[in-house]
């Protein structure tokens, strides 16, 4: 057997094993399988996640790029990160899974509120205003009293805060795009919604002027 046909004999034979390779891994990947979790029936955010609205079924795999919530939803503690329809698969950022205490909050005029809708929250201190709070999720509302979802650890200081009868004010928000600023004045407030059309110093008006004297006859 001459050099040339030997060589075209390992040819053809390395092209059969990879060209045998990549069809046994296409056929794998067409078989493949994920198992994921999906909504039964639809949640709302702060919704605990029980066999009674998710449970878990086979999908075509989808891919390397795509990461699905493989984990064990907890019982009591797994919720819904946001509102949620049924048929939904979820992923790691649909489920909050941490320890979550459900605390009672006394918000001083209110914008309307329900369960599953997320508020960022505010404490007046004096003068000066901070956001104390970021998108945590209603639980239930009772006039301007306000049950919120927040992390177990940071129970201490939202009972505290209610104690000691701090104002607190709230805004409907996804806490997206809200920047986190040391405590502002009134002052600076103004002067920032108003683009800095205000020096930051208080404004006063001028005393009215004092009637003239009435001339007698």
């Amino acid at each position: 057997m001459s050099r040339n046909v030997l060589v075209a004999v390992v040819a053809m034979l390395v092209f059969a094993v990879v060209a045998g390779a990549v069809y046994l891994e296409l056929a794998a990947s067409a078989g493949a399988k994920d198992l994921v979790w999906e909504v039964s029936r639809s949640v709302s955010a702060g919704d605990l996640l029980t066999p009674d609205n998710v449970h878990q079924q086979n999908i075509p795999h989808g891919g390397d790029n795509l990461v699905y919530f493989t984990g064990t939803l907890r019982a009591g503690v797994s919720r819904a990160a946001h509102d949620m329809a049924a048929g939904t698969i979820l992923f790691p950022n649909d489920v909050l899974d941490q320890d979550l205490a459900l605390v009672n909050l006394s918000l001083r005029t209110p914008p309307q509120l329900a369960h599953g809708q997320t508020i960022d929250v505010y404490a007046q201190l004096g003068s000066q205003t901070v956001l104390v709070g970021r998108r945590l999720v209603v639980d239930q509302v009772n006039g301007n009293n306000c049950s919120v979802l927040v992390p177990s650890a940071d129970e201490p200081h939202w009972i505290n805060l209610q104690a000691s009868n701090v104002a607190l004010f709230a805004a409907r928000s996804t806490g997206i795009g809200v920047p986190q600023l040391r405590a502002q004045t009134v002052q600076e407030a103004i002067a920032a919604l108003s683009g800095g059309a205000t020096t930051g110093l208080p404004v006063t008006l001028p005393p009215s002027p004092s009637p003239s004297p009435t001339k007698k006859p």
